[in-house]
């Protein structure tokens, strides 16, 4: 076997006479990427130019009589933009720095701010790899480390060849794993078992269609074009009479009947385009996708047009969370995610969910089967929810009906002066946020056993969440005056990765659960990473 194909061999053993070998034989020194990854950050900012595109629509709305005057102007624009692309892109590969020390990585980047992040390889709490197709091509990657810090304490290394990238992410995930030991104490930390990768669960095109049907994002693109409603109506108007179609005649001609028949075919051909794109979407991202594990973690790989690679100890998840929107109630189907210490290297390095730990549209049983590994002896699939008083309801009612009172007040005194009210409006608002209230209510519960915290949420959908016991910090008792007179209160549960709510439960009932949580992390002391 080639010597750089192996994962379990120290990089300082590696043969010297390789390319490889000569950055990393040459410790504390920087050293300077490949120049493939100049095509890494061309990537980048195209990205940072699209998310910010919106911004960019006033000005060429502004500029669009003068740019069909001077179409030489549209060129000069995107010649600009592209010459700044490449500059950048350029920059950053020129100040792009790192350097392997032992058991740290170090890396500078930035032209006009500068960055010097140095992070201990025992602080790492994820290693990922990337391969967009233009690394694929070539064999390169690029990692992203996670430390469960801040966003300014992660890292992120471009273009390494991949069989160096692959080695140092063994070194590091194994580097925790060392045997901790002092004159005086044994082994602190257990011997890192070597296992072969099993396969626990695979994602067909099939199931990847179910989850761009049921997990729709294209909403938010339609969102972000709500200020140029306008302008599209108007274009499209135009488009529609140019090919002979006449919008204002034919709502004045065709009767109600006809017309509705028109809206619901226009509503469900936009449904459909919207529905194609979300599971165009969801093959991009999750093809070939394949969840793996070892003795002491999970390996998710995916990704079309840019493969993925991220590791994750069992140990540094916290939650576990069996999430089911309306059309996956529907379908029977859930989107598991496992949440570590953060989410945040996701959002430091433009990833989005690619990060997450999340294996889509899967059924119940096979959510039992991966959870069993990091939780044994849960019961989230089918736990029984209690739910939380019928005055989570009255709450949140007299919230909105107390300003919404005033409103009706006003549009009375209105009335009185004979003017037109549509009162039809603030009645359809509070009737909708009064079933949305009920709704909330009627998703949210609680349950625990000796082990596991289990809590739900949700409004058309449901959540299930699982949370050890053993790894909460903190749990904060609140009862205001109204919920003391009524004998509730509410729970906050604090762990790593976040803060998770009980509202309005029983009084009795919530001292006596903060009371044995607190205790059985106070005796037990397991680790909670």
């Amino acid at each position: 076997m080639d010597d750089l194909t192996r994962t379990d061999i120290p990089l300082s053993q590696l043969p010297v006479s390789d390319e490889l070998n000569d950055i990393k034989r040459d410790e504390g020194t920087w050293h300077r990427v490949s120049a493939i990854a100049i095509l890494y950050f061309v990537e980048k900012f195209i990205v940072g130019l699209v998310n910010n595109i919106f911004y960019m629509i006033p000005m060429f709305i502004a500029l669009w009589d003068e740019i069909k005057a001077n179409p030489w102007i549209a060129v000069g624009i995107f010649a600009v933009i592209i010459g700044l692309i490449a500059t950048f892109a350029v920059l950053s590969y020129v100040f792009f720095r790192y350097r392997l020390a032992e058991g740290t990585v170090e890396v500078k980047s930035g032209i006009f701010f500068k960055k010097h992040v140095n992070l201990p390889f025992n602080r790492i709490q994820n290693v990922k790899l990337e391969q967009p197709f233009y690394y694929r091509m070539f064999k390169f990657a690029a990692m992203a480390f996670d430390s469960g810090g801040s966003l300014a304490q992660e890292a992120k290394l471009v273009g390494l060849p991949l069989d160096f990238a692959k080695q140092l992410q063994t070194e590091i995930n194994n580097y925790q794993f060392e045997p901790v030991t002092d004159d005086n104490q044994t082994d602190l930390a257990p011997p890192h078992v070597k296992a072969d990768e099993i396969v626990e669960n695979t994602r067909s095109i099939t199931d990847l269609i179910f989850h761009g049907i049921t997990s729709n994002r294209i909403f938010i693109i339609l969102a972000g074009l709500s200020p140029f409603v306008d302008e599209i109506i108007t274009f499209v108007t135009d488009r529609l009479s140019s090919w002979g179609m006449n919008v204002g005649q034919t709502i004045e001609s065709e009767s109600m009947i006809v017309l509705s028949i028109y809206v619901v075919s226009m509503f469900l051909f936009l449904l459909g385009v919207v529905t194609v794109l979300s599971i165009i979407g969801a093959i991009i991202m999750f093809y070939g996708f394949t969840l793996s594990r070892t003795s002491e973690k999970y390996i998710r790989r995916s990704g079309l047009i840019t493969k993925h690679e991220i590791s994750v100890p069992f140990s540094r998840i916290q939650v576990v969370i069996m999430k089911q929107d309306w059309l996956d109630i529907v379908f029977g189907r859930f989107n598991l995610k496992m949440e570590q210490l953060n989410g945040q290297i996701a959002t430091a390095h433009g990833s989005g969910g690619n990060n997450k730990l999340m294996i889509p549209s899967v059924f119940a049983y096979e959510c039992r089967d991966i959870i069993e590994h990091v939780f044994p002896k849960h019961h989230l699939h089918d736990t029984h929810f209690h739910a939380i008083s019928k005055r989570f309801i009255t709450r949140y009612l007299i919230m909105f009906w107390i300003p919404m009172s005033v409103l009706i007040g006003i549009l009375g005194y209105d009335a009185l002066q004979g003017k037109d009210i549509q009162w039809v409006y603030p009645i359809t608002i509070g009737l909708i946020w009064s079933l949305l209230t009920v709704l909330r209510w009627w998703r949210w519960g609680y349950a625990y056993n000796a082990d596991y915290l289990y809590t739900r949420k949700g409004l058309f959908g449901a959540d299930r969440y699982c949370l050890p016991i053993h790894k909460i910090q903190r749990v904060t008792f609140s009862q205001s005056w109204v919920m003391a007179k009524a004998g509730l209160a509410s729970l906050k549960i604090q762990l790593a990765s976040g803060s998770y709510s009980i509202p309005m439960i029983d009084a009795q009932i919530a001292r006596q659960l903060q009371s044995y949580i607190l205790n059985k992390v106070e005796v037990e002391a397991q680790p909670w990473m």
